[in-house]
């Protein structure tokens, strides 16, 4: 997006129906009940290759969902207009600080 205008056009043919963010998928509690570990305990405690695994599985769990609750998904032009002007986004912020 370069100039104002295809951003307009854009936007009257918007495909996000005018809401420009996608809310998180995943609430706070939903990616702590995910990230907590519910592994399965080697049964032989001694077996480091079956410790190493389950540990590996728990990490790889950890990375999947962290952050899920924080990512918001946002229309190009949205960004685009973010980045261009950091007036809008200084409103948009000072907004949500009176809440």
């Amino acid at each position: 997006m370069n100039t104002k205008v295809e951003q307009q056009v854009e936007c009257s043919t918007c495909q996000w129906d005018k809401f420009c963010l996608k809310p998180p998928t995943m609430t706070e509690a939903e990616v702590k009940d995910k990230v907590s570990f519910k592994g399965e305990k080697p049964t032989d405690p001694d077996d480091k290759e079956a410790a190493n695994k389950s540990m590996f599985g728990d990490i790889l769990n950890m990375v999947v969902y962290a952050g899920k609750d924080k990512d918001c998904i946002a229309c190009p032009t949205f960004i685009a207009r973010l980045r261009e002007g950091p007036e809008l986004s200084n409103r948009i912020k000072a907004l949500m600080q009176e809440a």
